[in-house]
């Protein structure tokens, strides 16, 4: 393997994060980084490809009907949700999802941009 050395300059809670990380998965901390950039990385290949998976959002409850309103615009793409309530305020979906792979991040864009989101996270499963 032809490998370049580089640095990054990390706070110090993030780094004894990592380190913790590390060790809990047995490989050092260099083999994680790569790891991971190469995890971010995948994300941005094969953007009309069609890819099947899960998008997980977080948002506060009086924010549905925004959310609501976005997933029926793309209900082409909305295969099943669940819903749950996680406390008075907060809901949580998963919503499983089918579509090219640019139409499912503009579909998490669209949501993570309402101001009720905490989160929207796309996790693509399978490419078909």
């Amino acid at each position: 393997m032809n490998v370049e050395k580089i640095s990054v300059a990390l706070d110090k809670e993030t780094l004894r994060r990592l380190q913790r990380r590390a060790e809990d998965e047995g490989v050092s901390r260099s083999r994680l980084i790569q790891m991971a950039v190469s995890e971010y990385l995948a994300e941005f290949t094969g953007e009309d490809e069609e890819v099947f998976g899960i998008l997980n959002l977080v948002y506060e409850e009086d924010g549905s009907d925004e959310i609501t309103s976005v997933e029926h615009q793309h209900e082409a793409s909305i295969i099943s949700t669940l819903h749950v309530h996680v406390n008075e305020k907060l809901c949580m979906e998963a919503i499983a999802v089918k579509g090219k792979r640019r139409e499912l991040e503009r579909l998490a864009r669209r949501l993570s941009a309402i101001n009720k989101v905490k989160k929207a996270k796309l996790l693509v499963s399978l490419e078909v």
